[in-house]
């Protein structure tokens, strides 16, 4: 219904994006309900199911369309969207939301004769494992642990910010948000160029959270008084992300590792009473930057992990981002040059090794760079046999056994999300930070050092 705002202007042209078309489509569908919320509101709005299309007299439309691989952006591209509506918004990935957001530019007008603003709306349940957490989970939810009247409320929405207004701006794939557009502004006013009467051509993105239960649907209760009770009746799970509204709640038996296996503390507690014997940092490479085309590539990671005397391991430092080949390069060089003035000959770089010649190609030219810059580096081979859940299951015991704790450190967050998520089936994840996790581990565990003998001088006679 929000589409009534605009559809009196002929130019306005609506649309509502959905996983896959077929889930629109029959009765109860979004589009058959369209249909007939539209035809009450004029009875001269004449429509298609195929292509699933509205058109209200003026000239006014609304079009219906499933966004599952590239035919669903292609089907946008070029076009003018004066307002968006994605329904179960957590199915799409964040590439595609952010193609329609793209798509978002209008000639319509509001009843006043002011130009619209195109905007987009998102609906969805809580998906712990979607982009939107990412966006929401710092301002408008309670943080893990909060305890309000004796109640565990980490995850549900807080009430008093509610529908509260954020800005954001991207650079590169990182989003930086502000409860004032005024503040993003001046803070990176290099981004906002300014007109001839020094206003900014442009303005930060504008977003809002509102966060919903049954009881904000009074007709819904009305017409089935005993629906409340049936979310009170759900497991656990189900009861706190269908009636609370929680986006932290999750399956329990989701996912390999649980970051309360690993607890986090200085390097000084962990290691006071059992000393490091050898560190291994693994790395897994990209070389890609964010762009139109891949607007979420995969991320180089390099992930160091020490053993203490004891057999225990510690994971002691993560590194994490996206640079360019030539950028790569350098920081590779930089980081391990760090890692031998940090901790030493107690500490191994690995490389990937690709199959084939392409990779004895790569592993030439690497050992060259290190070569030259009087770095040693060492290489694993990829591509083997096992799975990257098969490599990544002794890790995950190893945590479960409570074999493996962690620094704790500004990326202990980002880490631990990754390696959660983590079910090892292909899915819209990264799986950077596990991979490098899986390699550093196993080479640790299973390479055998040779033993370190006093000299002696024998003489034969």
């Amino acid at each position: 219904m929000r589409f009534l705002r605009w559809v009196h202007d002929p130019k306005f042209y609506g649309y509502v994006f959905r996983k896959n078309a077929t889930d629109m489509k029959g009765g109860g569908g979004c589009f058959d309900e369209a249909c007939g919320m539209m035809k009450a509101f004029d009875k001269r709005v004449t429509y298609t199911k195929q292509p699933m299309f509205l058109k209200f007299p003026n000239g006014a439309s609304l079009s219906f369309i499933g966004m599952d691989g590239s035919q669903g952006k292609n089907a946008i591209q070029g076009k003018q969207i004066s307002a968006a509506m994605v329904d179960e918004a957590t199915h799409l990935t964040l590439d595609e939301v952010e193609w329609i957001i793209s798509r978002l530019r209008t000639q319509a007008k509001e009843v006043d004769g002011s130009p619209m603003k195109p905007s987009i709306w998102l609906t969805c349940n809580p998906e712990r494992d979607s982009f939107i957490y990412d966006w929401i989970k710092d301002y408008y939810l309670y943080p893990k642990g909060t305890v309000v009247d004796g109640e565990l409320v980490e995850g549900r929405p807080i009430p008093e910010r509610n529908g509260d207004y954020r800005y954001y701006l991207k650079m590169g794939s990182d989003m930086i948000w502000s409860n004032s557009e005024e503040e993003l502004i001046k803070t990176y006013q290099h981004l906002f160029p300014l007109d001839k009467d020094g206003k900014t051509k442009c303005k930060p993105v504008k977003f809002q959270f509102i966060g919903a239960t049954c009881r904000d649907n009074p007709p819904l209760l009305e017409a089935d008084p005993t629906y409340e009770a049936k979310l009170l009746n759900l497991g656990r799970i189900d009861r706190e992300r269908l009636y609370w509204g929680n986006w932290e709640a999750q399956q329990e038996d989701a996912g390999y590792f649980k970051r309360h296996w690993t607890p986090t503390e200085s390097i000084v507690k962990l290691t006071e009473n059992d000393p490091i014997v050898r560190r291994v940092r693994a790395w897994d490479l990209a070389a890609t930057l964010p762009s139109e085309s891949n607007a979420d590539p995969d991320y180089t990671a390099g992930v160091l992990i020490a053993k203490t005397r004891s057999g225990r391991y510690i994971i002691e430092d993560v590194i994490h981002g996206r640079w360019r080949s030539g950028e790569l390069e350098n920081m590779l060089v930089e980081q391990v040059r760090l890692d031998r003035q940090t901790y030493g000959s107690m500490v191994d770089n690995y490389l990937p090794q690709e199959p084939a010649s392409a990779g004895k190609l790569l592993r030439q030219v690497f050992a060259k760079l290190f070569a030259s810059h009087g770095l040693p580096i060492k290489f694993y081979k990829v591509g083997s046999r096992n799975s990257k859940l098969d490599k990544f299951k002794p890790f995950a015991s190893s945590a479960e056994n409570e074999l493996i704790s962690c620094v704790r450190a500004d990326w202990n967050e980002v880490y631990f999300t990754e390696l959660e998520r983590f079910t090892g089936s292909r899915c819209k994840f990264h799986d950077d930070l596990v991979d490098g996790t899986s390699e550093a581990y196993n080479l640790l565990a299973t390479t055998k050092e040779l033993p370190k003998l006093n000299a002696k001088l024998l003489v034969m006679s």
